[in-house]
């Protein structure tokens, strides 16, 4: 029977444990499947914000390169009649000294039959444009005597970037058409630099900053074919481009499994809008991921499981046959039920057994004692937690790793981006010299009461108290910005309340500042404190202290500037590029002016 029962447990043993590391081993092919998904998805987000970068510049470097025809296209066709010459006679060599003088870069004359009879590009010269919506636009430029524009198109000889101007001269049966290179023309433009780094480092950053990610790229359909923004002369398969402009996605994976790659269609943000420079064009974002993780999480997982299993199954079946033949299975299995209970948190959890005059007995008598002590000691722990939770913010502990403030040690520390919000009041010295002790504190806390909670709904968290002013932090830099905005109607309304009291209204100032900073504890082993260690704290405080010099309310640096969503949806003006204490390099600073109503906010409620 001994025998029979010893076989029937080990074999029970064996079959939970392998069933449990097969469960396990998919679970984490499922988890990490998942996560890369999710990744994935993200980085097509990415992807999407990025872009809407480019379309911003790209809009801009269109309106100059629009302007600047609208001016050259007419002196062209004047200087060609002053000078009494048909623009077929021209040379080759005249044509490029004429666009040179001009500042563009080809130029075209087109015939009523929709016909290039003269050009300075030689692979042009001739090119016949069959009847299409184009060619109905050519007709609505003859004749015309001003300069039309069809917006940003793929050439689809070189899959660059181009914009193109025509003019058609009163009482000439010809066109002066002129390409620019956008991606030249933004190079050269006083915005280069942005240019350069979103060719060159915007995208490449999400295959540098992730191991998995092996390639990432950009793609317009347009109908010259569907070509790389990112790598000139890169074209995607038709076929392909087909199925994603159909189907929105495409998802194609290497033979040997490894390596996926992820095609997402996308209508540019202008597609509504009929004046956007590319207006209606479909973008293809291309992400190439390396999904052996999954696999190889599966492997280790079952792997360990086995190794585990095969260490302590000796061991466990031992146990169980000896507990089996005193006939301790029951009392025990109950117990640990219990034992289960409360480690879960039911600290009312009824404890068997206690009356028994055996080590059982003695051993549910520990785990009842036990559980009382605990619950004694929660509920004390409770209430500690939430006296510290005063002086300690939660999302300090967050950031620095630690789930409860006894886990904190002398020296923990992690490094963040963040944005650091200063404010501070007006004149408070002069204020305070004319109040009591007891009213300073009284007017101090009346006002930090009402600003406390309004950095909190925004995500962020005060750092600390510095006489009358505030140090906050705040992972996003637009719920700071929308967060200093709201301080500010809040004021208002504290000033109110004063003036209904027959007190003067104060003034504050606030400055914002993005970052990467230290934050972790400094002091000794018997008194240390939380603080915040960084040149972005420094010169969010000087920022702070310019809107004295400035007269204004709220100040930003660069930094902030550079890290919003969207800069546009907020009343942001550049004020002045300073040196402040302190610092040696000059710092641009932007004045914040408040919107008519706070809920105009972006994301406001």
């Amino acid at each position: 029977m001994k025998r029979k029962v010893g076989l029937f447990l080990f074999a029970v043993i064996m079959a939970v444990s392998l069933g449990a590391a097969i469960v396990v081993s998919l679970a984490m092919y499922r988890l990490v499947s998942d996560k890369q998904a999710a990744e994935i998805r993200n980085l097509e987000s990415s992807l999407t914000e990025r872009f809407a970068i480019f379309q911003t510049m790209l809009r801009s470097q269109h309106a100059e390169i629009v302007a600047h025809m609208a001016k050259v296209l007419p002196e062209i066709v004047a200087e060609l009649e002053r000078l009494g010459r048909a623009p077929a006679g021209l040379s080759v060599a005249e044509l490029d000294e004429l666009t040179r003088r001009h500042g563009v870069q080809h130029i075209y004359f087109i015939d009523r039959s929709h016909k290039v009879f003269q050009t300075n590009l030689a692979s042009d010269m001739n090119l016949q444009f069959p009847e299409s919506s184009f060619t109905r636009f050519l007709d609505s430029v003859y004749d015309a005597g001003k300069v039309l524009n069809d917006g940003i198109d793929m050439s689809a000889l070189t899959g660059t970037l181009r914009t193109y101007s025509y003019f058609g001269p009163k009482g000439k049966d010809y066109i002066v058409e002129i390409s620019t290179d956008v991606r030249k023309s933004l190079a050269d433009g006083p915005f280069g630099w942005m240019s350069k780094f979103f060719f060159e480092d915007m995208f490449s950053d999400a295959v540098r900053s992730n191991p998995y990610v092996k390639d990432v790229d950009i793609y317009l359909i347009t109908p010259a074919g569907a070509w790389s923004l990112l790598h000139v002369g890169k074209k995607l398969d038709p076929e392909l481009a087909g199925r994603v402009e159909r189907s929105g996605r495409e998802e194609i994976a290497d033979p040997d499994g490894r390596h996926l790659t992820v095609y997402s269609g996308e209508r540019t943000a202008g597609a509504s809008d009929p004046s956007h420079p590319v207006s209606s064009k479909l973008v293809v974002r291309q992400i190439t991921y390396d999904t052996g993780l999954a696999r190889q999480a599966v492997i280790q997982v079952f792997l360990s499981a086995v190794l585990v299993l095969a260490v302590m199954l000796p061991v466990v079946f031992w146990i169980a046959s000896r507990l089996l033949q005193r006939q301790l299975l029951d009392p025990l299995f109950k117990l640990r039920g219990e034992a289960g209970a409360i480690a879960q948190g039911n600290l009312e959890q009824d404890i068997a057994d206690t009356g028994r005059r055996d080590e059982i007995g003695q051993l549910a008598a520990s785990f009842a004692a036990m559980r009382d002590a605990v619950r004694g000691t929660i509920l004390d722990l409770k209430h500690t937690n939430l006296s510290i939770e005063r002086f300690v913010p939660k999302a300090f502990l967050a950031i620095v790793g630690k789930s409860s403030i006894v886990d904190v040690a002398l020296g923990d520390n992690r490094r963040q981006d963040m944005t650091i919000l200063f404010s501070d009041i007006r004149n408070f010295t002069t204020l305070s010299e004319s109040m009591t002790p007891d009213e300073n504190f009284t007017f101090i806390n009346a006002f930090l009461e009402r600003m406390g909670p309004v950095i909190r709904t925004h995500g962020g968290f005060i750092d600390k108290y510095i006489g009358d002013a505030i140090m906050a932090l705040f992972p996003r830099a637009d719920d700071a910005l929308k967060a200093g905005l709201e301080m500010l109607a809040v004021l208002d309304a504290f000033n109110d309340e004063r003036g209904a009291a027959g007190l003067a209204p104060i003034a504050i100032g606030i400055g914002l500042n993005t970052g990467s900073l230290m934050m972790g504890t400094i002091g000794e082993v018997h008194r240390m404190d939380g603080t915040v260690i960084s040149d972005a704290v420094n010169l969010a405080a000087r920022i702070e202290s310019l809107t004295k010099q400035y007269g204004v309310e709220f100040l930003i640096s660069q930094h902030t500037l550079d890290a919003l969503a969207d800069a546009g949806a907020y009343d942001i003006h550049p004020r002045d590029n300073v040196v402040v204490k302190g610092k040696t390099r000059p710092v641009t600073v932007f004045e914040v002016r408040r919107p008519r109503e706070i809920s105009k906010l972006p994301g406001s409620a």
